[in-house]
């Protein structure tokens, strides 16, 4: 490269750096956005039912798949 085109390559850096920073701030942001949606709804699935019923836990299996359940 000649001495001329340094000012550029300079300039290119720089940008690529602002750049990327923007990038990695968005990021950030949306991270902690999804981290408070996923505690909000975490908070929200150990609320009683609206029907009054309990519910079930999540690893009992449901009718179709407990062994000897009828067929529909």
């Amino acid at each position: 490269m000649t001495a001329d085109n340094w000012g550029f390559v300079a300039a290119a850096y720089g940008l690529t750096a602002i750049v990327l920073l923007i990038y990695w701030r968005r990021l950030a942001k949306q991270e902690r956005e999804l981290e408070a949606l996923n505690r909000s709804n975490a908070e929200r699935s150990r609320e009683p039912s609206s029907s009054g019923l309990p519910r079930p836990e999540p690893s009992s299996p449901t009718p179709l798949q407990r062994p000897g359940a009828p067929r529909p």
